[in-house]
């Protein structure tokens, strides 16, 4: 359960999803499609969109890629990564609620 499961399976919850669950580590545009599934082209303007937002930063440059990783100081994206977790234990205790009847 993430962001995509309150907001609706769009292509930029996915990539805050992942985002948020990978944190420690920086990917480029192709790793993030690889584990998201959004179009190389549509995270052409997504990922810069949340650099602009402040939501990710671009952390380093391999070879022509650029590496891309959650902006941990963003307040927003502490926010998002709560809300994130809420929703989760939330459907965690609505499956164990459906067990037990």
């Amino acid at each position: 359960m993430g962001l995509k499961d309150v907001f609706g399976n769009k292509p930029v919850f996915r990539v805050l999803d992942f985002l948020l669950v990978h944190r420690d580590l920086d990917y480029s545009l192709s790793e993030i499609e690889g584990a998201t599934e959004v179009s190389y082209r549509s995270l052409q303007s997504i990922v810069p969109s949340l650099v602009k937002r402040g939501l990710a930063v671009e952390t380093r440059k391999v070879g022509k890629a650029k590496m891309y990783e959650l902006n941990k100081k963003s307040n927003v994206a502490k926010k998002l990564d709560e809300l994130a977790i809420a929703a989760s234990f939330e459907a965690a205790g609505r499956q164990k609620l459906a067990q037990l009847a």
